[in-house]
C-alpha cells in the first residue's frame, strides 16, 4: 500500500502476523479479540473482555487519530463496529466466507460502512439473507504473480524426494484435509482415472483433522502407491512449479479458490468443483475445467480429458497465467483496498487500523 497516503496500524491476536507486519515497518499491537458466538451448541459469551476490548480500541482510535477501521474477517467486525461507532469513524468489513443471517446480524456486518466480499457468489449469498446499510462490493484476493510464476526449468529433485518419476503425469490439490475440501471425492475420481492411466500420481499438499480418514480411504481404494501426502508446507510454490502438472480443487463449498489462482499464476491448468466462488477463478475450457460438486465420475472424466492432451494442458496453463496477471494480481488487490478505504474518509494522509483475527 502507498504509505504516503495510508499509514496502517495493525491490531491482532496473531503474534506471527504482528511480527511480519513489523518487518514491513507497520506498527502492530497484539491484543486478544474476543467474539460473542452461538454455533452448534457452542455458546461463547465473554462479555467482560469483549466490552474492555471495544472501549480500549475506541480509545486507541481517538488517541492515534485513526480515520477508519478495516476488519479483516467477519467476527472482528463485531468489536470493530462498536469501537468505530464510539469513536465516530467508518468501519469496513472484509468477508472471506459465507455467514448465515444470525452471524451477519451478530457481527454487525449489515451495519458496516462498507462491506467487501471475496467473490460474487458470497455477495449474492449474503444479500439473499440480509440487507446491508453500507455499500457492498467484490474485491478478489490477489496473487503475487512475481513469486507464483512458471519455472524456467523444472528441478527434478522435488519429484525424486517423493519417489515420482520425472516423466509421470501428476495431479495435485493444495488444501486443508477436511470434508469441505472434497478429498474423498478426489480420491474416488483418481481411482477411476487409474483404470485408463495407470502411471499417473496424485500429490496432496496440506494437513487437517481428517487426514487419517482420508489416508485410510486411499488405502481402502488401493491407491497407496500412487498418492503422496506431503503435509503442511510453508511454501507451496515449488510444488506448483516442479511437481504438479494439473491442479485440482474438489471442494463442496469454497468462498474463493485462491489455490486455483496460485496454480494458474504458475502456468498450470485447473479442475475445480462448480460451486460458490470457484467458477470465478476458472474460465471454463480456457484456463481449466469445472465438474459438478460431489460427482467423482464427472471429475474423473475431466481429469482424463487433460491427461490425454499435453497441448491442451499447455494452452490452459498459458491462458491461466495471463488471466492471473491481468485480473488477479496482488497489486490490483492493494489498489482496490486503498480505493475503498479512501472513499470512506477524507484527507490526503490518513491512518488506517487493520483488525485481524488469529485465525
Amino acid at each position: 500500500m502507498d504509505r504516503n497516503v495510508l499509514q496502517p496500524y495493525l491490531l491482532t491476536g496473531n503474534t506471527c502476523l504482528a511480527d511480519a507486519a513489523r518487518l514491513e515497518g507497520v506498527e502492530a499491537e497484539i491484543q486478544p479479540l474476543p467474539d460473542i458466538a452461538f454455533e452448534d451448541g457452542d455458546v461463547r459469551l465473554p462479555l467482560r473482555p469483549w466490552g474492555k476490548s471495544v472501549w480500549k480500541i475506541a480509545r486507541m482510535i481517538r488517541e492515534k487519530k485513526i480515520r477508519a477501521i478495516y476488519c479483516n474477517g467477519g467476527s472482528t467486525c463485531q468489536i470493530g463496529y462498536y469501537a468505530g461507532k464510539l469513536a465516530g469513524v467508518p468501519v469496513i468489513a472484509h468477508l472471506h466466507a459465507p455467514y448465515n443471517r444470525s452471524y451477519l446480524l451478530l457481527y454487525r456486518l449489515n451495519h458496516a460502512s462498507r462491506v467487501i466480499f471475496v467473490s460474487r457468489a458470497i455477495l449474492r449469498y449474503a444479500r439473499a439473507k440480509q440487507s446491508f446499510h453500507g455499500v457492498c462490493e467484490v474485491v478478489y484476493n490477489g496473487v503475487d504473480t512475481g513469486r507464483f510464476q512458471p519455472a524456467k526449468t523444472r528441478d527434478e529433485t522435488w519429484r525424486q524426494r517423493l519417489m515420482i518419476p520425472a516423466d509421470s503425469l501428476v495431479f495435485g490439490q493444495v488444501s486443508s484435509l477436511i470434508s469441505r475440501k472434497g478429498i474423498d471425492v478426489l480420491l474416488r475420481a483418481f481411482q477411476l482415472l487409474l483404470r485408463d492411466y495407470p502411471e499417473v500420481h496424485l500429490v496432496v499438499v496440506g494437513d487437517g483433522p481428517e487426514r487419517k480418514e482420508f489416508v485410510a480411504l486411499s488405502e481402502q481404494l488401493g491407491l497407496s502407491s500412487r498418492v503422496r501426502w506431503v503435509g503442511n508446507q510453508t511454501d507451496p510454490v515449488p510444488f506448483y512449479q516442479h511437481v504438479l502438472d494439473i491442479n485440482l480443487l474438489a471442494s463442496r463449498s469454497e468462498a474463493f479458490g485462491l489455490s486455483l489462482l496460485e496454480a494458474s499464476s504458475c502456468g498450470l491448468p485447473n479442475i475445480g468443483a462448480d460451486v460458490d466462488g470457484i467458477p470465478e477463478c476458472i474460465l471454463e475450457g480456457q484456463t481449466g475445467l469445472l465438474f459438478r460438486r460431489d460427482d467423482h465420475v464427472m471429475l474423473a472424466e475431466k481429469m482424463a480429458l487433460l491427461a490425454a492432451s499435453r497441448t491442451v494442458r499447455k494452452d490452459m496453463g498459458t491462458a491461466g497465467r495471463a488471466m492471473a496477471v491481468r485480473d488477479f494480481s496482488i497489486e490490483q488487490f492493494c489498489r482496490s483496498i486503498e480505493r475503498t478505504v479512501l472513499e470512506q474518509i477524507s484527507g490526503a494522509a490518513v491512518n488506517v487500523a487493520g483488525v485481524n483475527h488469529a485465525d
